[in-house]
């Protein structure tokens, strides 16, 4: 009897991670709430975040949360600065895009096209 060989996995095309943004926003904000429990603020911020939330979320195990807070700082780390950046202003520090593109010194038009790209390269990590 012989073997199939396993498919080799296909890299999402670029129309399917703009469905995935939404996901991975949620797993940022799920990284930002879990990095509080442990009393670990993730190291990937460069400034503390000033601005907190409040999420009727389940509390999952302290260990399950804290392999979830490293396996995402190591996503996040292996980004360029510039995205971090980006995505440490829009989505855990919760700035809109405008605020966060003067705080970076960027245009608003610019601030749009990298933060999609920066959400799309995270969520490749991801997957």
């Amino acid at each position: 009897m012989k073997h199939k060989k396993a498919k080799p996995v296909e890299e999402p095309k670029e129309i399917e991670l703009y469905f995935l943004r939404a996901h991975t926003h949620g797993l940022l904000r799920r990284y930002l709430y879990s990095s509080f429990q442990p009393c670990r603020i993730g190291s990937v911020l460069r400034d503390p975040v000033g601005r907190g939330w409040v999420s009727s979320r389940p509390i999952c195990t302290f260990e399950d949360a804290m392999l979830f807070v490293f396996d995402m700082e190591k996503c996040i780390k292996s980004l360029p600065s510039l995205d971090r950046d980006i995505l440490t202003r829009t989505v855990l520090q919760e700035y809109t895009q405008a605020e966060a593109a003067v705080l970076l010194g960027m245009s608003a038009r610019a601030m749009s096209y990298k933060f999609a790209a920066a959400m799309d390269r995270l969520t490749r990590k991801l997957i």
